[in-house]
Order: structure tokens, then C-alpha cells, then sequence
């Protein structure tokens, strides 16, 4: 068969009605070229429990939603509990998976299609389909995660094998890159990008949001999760310093102790989490953008999404250091401690050059997300040219079907 792939299943780590994000951004833009069948993860049945308990509206069952005329998103029912602790369970979850992977592609015609996985434990269900080829889109340290629940040694474990499987490995920064290419020589550079189009033209409303009308200027603003990676311990005593600044943060919080870490901070204003598309409403309003990460292990292979969406924007950034952003000197000011955070936003908010802006707005053009998909299907056709036989379960290592 040397007739180009004319779809893609995509196993995603996040499911494609949460917070706007790499995966979202990469299929939607593939789906112009190829047809999508984007699978949700899985959850389990007790995960979905617990989630009704606190107002999440998810699902037992499965569905199918059509997002465009080329994309379809499949939720999967809820499967058996403790998949990531017991190796049985996790067996029987991916054969699961699998069937009903298989009904779809025979309901859909797919038999010519590309097979990407985001997530390691999933890399099972290579054993048992049949893609033309198979990715593997790697954006974040899973290693290092903050608080993930599966062990580190058993996602060591998967992720290795499925490293192994693969054909190509798609990674979001350059230190991902270097790990991830000792064990799969097709790796590539595909960093996170921005809607260019939506971001760089601001606020769609002329009425400011009324969450953020009264907070006093200027602002300091931070949009993403709010999760464990965050550098509360510079942020808030820089807060505390300077009670003419206002702190804004928008996001879902996965960080336990947000709440207690916000009390008796008057200035921190937490205005919970919004649409993707209310996001430039916000950006508007702020006067210097924060990206206040830890630095450790997990942080240092991160590139964060919010970049390019602030620079699209043309507002000053500051950011702890992440190496991925180093070459965005100097339109990225970075600081190591509170008191070089506190200079690094006091330079900014002097800034009155509406050429920086404008320079912020011009990198950001470069790192769109149109040009991230068509660097992605530029590989897809160099790795078929370059192997243009059709790659079979039989000639994959039959290790990867106990990842």
C-alpha cells in the first residue's frame, strides 16, 4: 500500500472538552487534511462517581460528538477501577479500549489511517491494531509529573517500550527531545504554538469582563493551571511586598492548598477558570504576563502553551527560568528569586515601546499552530518516503503489548 495515510486515530491524555491545549490545537489542524477519530481517555467508573459528587458532567456511557465534517471525538465508556495499580486490570482496560477502537474504524472506514498516542500506559493497544504507522506526542516529563497517582518505575517501564514501538516521537521542548531521542532515533521537535488569528487581534467585547472590571491596575496576570508547579513561594511574599499590584490568576486548580495559600493575600484574585475563547477578554486587561513555575526536574522540560498566546498579545512577560524559553531573551525577562521577579515587572510595567509589542507579535507569527501541523504532516511524508511499506503488528516487539 504506498498510498498516503488518509486518517488518524489519536489516543489523547486530555479529554478534548477540557481546557484548550496542545492536542486540541494539533488535531484540529490535522483535520484538514486528514480525517480525526480523537479518542478520549478513558475514565474509570469510580473516577466518573467522584467526579458527579463535584459537579463534573461526565458520563458512564460513550459517545460520539462530530466536531467538524472531518473530526469525530469518542468518550469511552467508564472502565474498571485501579487500571494504573493492578496489571490485570490495566490488561483487561486496554483489550477494551481496543474493541472499541476497532468497531469504530470498521463504522468509519479507516483502512489507511496514522495511530498517535499521548499517554504511556496506552501503548498496549499498539500489539493490536494494524496503523500504517504510529507516533508518539510526548508534552510533558510524565517521569516527574506532580502528583500523578502511577508509579514512576511503571511509567518508566511504558513509556520505554512505547518509545521503542513507535515510529516517530513528537516532543514539545528541546530537553524532552534529547532524553526522548536516546531510545527512538525519529524523534522531533514539535513545540506548542498559538491561534494567531484569535489572540493577536484582543478583546472581542468592548464591556471588560466584570470579574476583572474593579481589580486594580496594573495587573499581573497568569493564565493556565494552577497547579503544584507553581512558584508560590516567590509569588506570594511578592504579593505581600507590594500591595499596589494586583495578582490575577485564571485557570483550574489541581494544587491543593490554593486556597489556604490565598488567605490573607487581598491582592491575589483567582477568577476561576474560563473559555477558551473569553481568554483574550482577560489578556487585554493585563499589564505584565507571568509564567511563575518552580524550577525543578519537571519544570525544566516544559514549554509552556500561554507563551506565544501572551506574546500574541504583545504584552511583557515575566517567568521563572525554563531552558525552552532561554531563547526568547530579552522579550522574556526571567528571574530567580522575589526580588528579581519584582525588578523584572517593574521594568516591564516602565515599558512604553510599542515596537516591543509589535516584535512580540511578529515571534509569535512564527510559532503558530498551522505551521507546528505542517511541520508534523512534513514528517508523515519523509517517513513515507523513506519506508513507504506499510508497517504490520507482526513486525512490531511483542513487548509492547504488556506496556
Amino acid at each position: 500500500m504506498n498510498q498516503p495515510p488518509t486518517e488518524i486515530i489519536h489516543i489523547a491524555v486530555n479529554r478534548w472538552d477540557s481546557m484548550v491545549q496542545r492536542e486540541q490545537h494539533l488535531l484540529m489542524g490535522l483535520s484538514e487534511h486528514y480525517r480525526i477519530l480523537f479518542i478520549d481517555p478513558p475514565l474509570s467508573c469510580l473516577t466518573v462517581s467522584l467526579g458527579k459528587i463535584h459537579g463534573k458532567k461526565w458520563t458512564f456511557g460513550s459517545r460520539l460528538r462530530q466536531i467538524n465534517g472531518r473530526l469525530t471525538v469518542y468518550t469511552p465508556p467508564a472502565f474498571p477501577p485501579f487500571s494504573q495499580k493492578v496489571s490485570w486490570i490495566h490488561r483487561t482496560n486496554t483489550r477494551l479500549l481496543v474493541s472499541r477502537i476497532k468497531n469504530l474504524i470498521q463504522e468509519y472506514s479507516f483502512d489507511n489511517y496514522i495511530l498517535g498516542l499521548s499517554w504511556p500506559l496506552w501503548g498496549g493497544v499498539l500489539s493490536q491494531l494494524n496503523p500504517r504507522f504510529s507516533y508518539y506526542d510526548c508534552s510533558d516529563d510524565y517521569l516527574n509529573y506532580p502528583g500523578l497517582k502511577v508509579g514512576k518505575e511503571k511509567i518508566r517501564k511504558a513509556e520505554e517500550k512505547l518509545l521503542r514501538a513507535v515510529d516517530l516521537v513528537f516532543c514539545s521542548g528541546r530537553r524532552l527531545k534529547e532524553t526522548k531521542s536516546l531510545l527512538n532515533p525519529n524523534c522531533f521537535l514539535i513545540p506548542n504554538g498559538v491561534e494567531l488569528s484569535f489572540f493577536k487581534n484582543g478583546q472581542r467585547n468592548e464591556e471588560v469582563p466584570p470579574d476583572i472590571r474593579k481589580v486594580k491596575k496594573p495587573i499581573l496576570g497568569y493564565v493556565g493551571t494552577i497547579g503544584a508547579w507553581l512558584d508560590f513561594d516567590t509569588l506570594i511574599p511578592l504579593a505581600k511586598a507590594r500591595p499596589d499590584w494586583s495578582i490575577v490568576m485564571i485557570g483550574p486548580v489541581t494544587s491543593r492548598h490554593f486556597s489556604s495559600i490565598m488567605a490573607g493575600v487581598p491582592n491575589l484574585h483567582w477568577l476561576g477558570e474560563k473559555g477558551y475563547h473569553e481568554l483574550p477578554d482577560y489578556l487585554k486587561r493585563f499589564d505584565v504576563c507571568l509564567i511563575p513555575f518552580k524550577r525543578d526536574e519537571f519544570t525544566s522540560n516544559i514549554y509552556p502553551t500561554k507563551l506565544h498566546q501572551y506574546f500574541g498579545m504583545g504584552k511583557p512577560v515575566v517567568s521563572s527560568f525554563l531552558p525552552d524559553l532561554e531563547s526568547f531573551r530579552p522579550w522574556v525577562m526571567f528571574y530567580r528569586h522575589q526580588k528579581e521577579m519584582e525588578e523584572a515587572v517593574q521594568e516591564s510595567l516602565k515599558e512604553e515601546s510599542g515596537e516591543k509589542a509589535q516584535e512580540r507579535r511578529r515571534i509569535a507569527s512564527e510559532n503558530t499552530w498551522d505551521r507546528r501541523v505542517n511541520s508534523m504532516i512534513e514528517i508523515f511524508n519523509h517517513y513515507l518516503e523513506e519506508r513507504p511499506s506499510p508497517m504490520t503488528t507482526a513486525k512490531r516487539d511483542t513487548e509492547t503489548s504488556s506496556a
